[in-house]
């Protein structure tokens, strides 16, 4: 089935739960802003690195946020959990991707 198959690159991306896939959005933003800081203090890379990192890191956060979408959805079926959690879980996760797009574009600006 290609839920099973779906399930499994969720968890093999460590995107296996609604607290771990907030942990992970965390995580991605925080790599995306250690990634600009240290390449705008020490200018390593060619800009094409520069933007593909982020851009990465954005793809992910979409990835894990639907990752807390669909754990959050099963929990409310299967365990009667409220929505409120997966509501506000959502509204974080949309706001840290903001952020990761916020910066990427502030990343291309700058680098034209």
């Amino acid at each position: 089935m290609a839920t099973d198959k779906g399930i499994a690159l969720l968890r093999a991306l460590g995107l296996h739960s609604t607290q771990r896939s907030i942990l992970m959005l965390v995580v991605s933003w925080t790599l995306n802003v250690a990634w600009i800081g240290f390449n705008y203090s020490w200018r390593l890379v060619p800009v094409s690195v520069l933007i593909a990192i982020p851009v990465l890191l954005l793809l992910y956060g979409l990835l894990a946020l639907a990752a807390y979408v669909y754990w959050g959805i099963k929990g409310v079926r299967e365990q009667e959990e409220p929505y409120a959690s997966v509501l506000v879980g959502v509204i974080v996760a949309i706001t840290l991707l903001y952020l990761n797009y916020t910066l990427l574009d502030a990343l291309i600006s700058i680098s034209r």
